[in-house]
């Protein structure tokens, strides 16, 4: 009887893992899907969590209204912009229904239509424990188009991302995980108490993803700081200071691997926007003969196009192909980007 029991336990401990990765891979495969469409880019629209106590969070949303459609009322000098957001909240363990849908209508309305960020948020029911999948629909009213988005939100640690409001010296709220050089950020977190913060620092000498086809083994990411020290939260905010390149990680004590990432790249990320960086972000579709004659070219310039127009046969198409190709790394960095450049991985 008690090994049956064993047994039956064991099988439950693997139903439940198993549940488990099936639930994160059906979320992985709804957000990534959404944000392959076009349509959906087009709206430029930004979404983060920020987790405000055990039942409730915000939606904060920041929404370039350049695509949107302005409308005139007859009886108006002004023009109107209709935004309505649908949010829906679903389980992470009951992805076919939602737990609940909540409509919010964002209006702008301008005299001389000028493009600007329409920023706010929305509150919405997360309970403390759980993890959640946010589909986000913005149905532009005039124009009748919807914006497809989704966020994964995890509530089941509170020293996670969603639980630090991140924002700048002129408290605009950041968007993103990728910064500016030496930029100082201001961190508020309501769920957090924690008043002092470990912060490790890792400087950006990470080797290139080896290509699909090699059957080199794949390496993995290696926690070994570069260097660590400690920040504290004053009058409830963190003051952090960006380095010059790499990124930092900020974590509650230094036995946890839990934080929040800080992602430090060139001004012109997530564009390429000199001739070095064109030619290393030439590596995969180059022979290594041909990589190494671009790099240690006295004229690297010269050299890449050269590489260009040779596979293009002439100089307008070579112009048509770098704009293409480097469009492709623009979005790759964009979509995939962590502790290195998307296209590096």
């Amino acid at each position: 009887m008690k090994k049956f029991i064993i047994h039956s336990i064991g099988i439950i401990v693997i139903a439940l893992v198993v549940a488990s990765c099936t639930n994160t891979q059906k979320i992985n495969q709804t957000t990534n899907s959404k944000l392959y469409k076009k349509n959906n880019n087009e709206l430029q629209a930004k979404y983060i969590v920020y987790h405000i106590n055990d039942t409730v969070s915000d939606l904060h949303y920041s929404i370039n209204n350049d695509i949107l459609v302005y409308k005139k009322s007859d009886t108006s000098d002004y023009f109107y912009s209709h935004l309505k957001l649908i949010i829906r909240v679903k389980n992470e363990n009951a992805l076919e229904k939602s737990e609940h849908t909540s409509t919010f209508d964002i209006y702008d309305r301008q005299t001389d239509v000028k493009s600007k960020e329409l920023n706010g948020f929305v509150s919405i029911n997360l309970k403390q424990g759980l993890n959640y999948l946010i589909d986000i629909e913005a149905v532009d009213e005039n124009k009748k188009t919807q914006y497809d988005a989704a966020i994964y939100s995890n509530k089941e640690s509170v020293n996670t991302r969603q639980n630090f409001l991140i924002t700048d010296n002129q408290n605009q709220i950041k968007y993103s995980d990728f910064y500016k050089a030496d930029e100082r950020l201001l961190l508020k977190s309501i769920r957090n108490t924690t008043t002092m913060f470990q912060v490790d620092y890792f400087k950006p000498q990470f080797k290139l993803a080896i290509p699909p086809f090699s059957l080199e083994p794949r390496t993995r990411f290696s926690y070994i700081p570069d260097s660590t020290y400690s920040v504290s939260k004053i009058n409830e905010v963190i003051n952090l200071d960006l380095p010059e390149n790499g990124f930092l990680h900020l974590k509650t004590n230094e036995q946890t691997k839990e934080g929040v990432s800080f992602f430090v790249y060139e001004s012109a990320f997530p564009k390429i926007k000199n001739t070095e960086q064109m030619i290393l972000a030439t590596r995969y579709i180059m022979a290594k003969k041909e990589f190494d004659k671009c790099i240690n070219a006295s004229d690297k310039k010269a050299a890449i196009d050269d590489f260009w127009v040779d596979i293009a046969g002439s100089g307008e198409r070579a112009k048509e192909l770098i704009k293409k190709y480097y469009n492709r790394v623009q979005e790759a960095n964009k979509l995939f980007s962590s502790y290195q450049e998307g296209w590096k991985t």
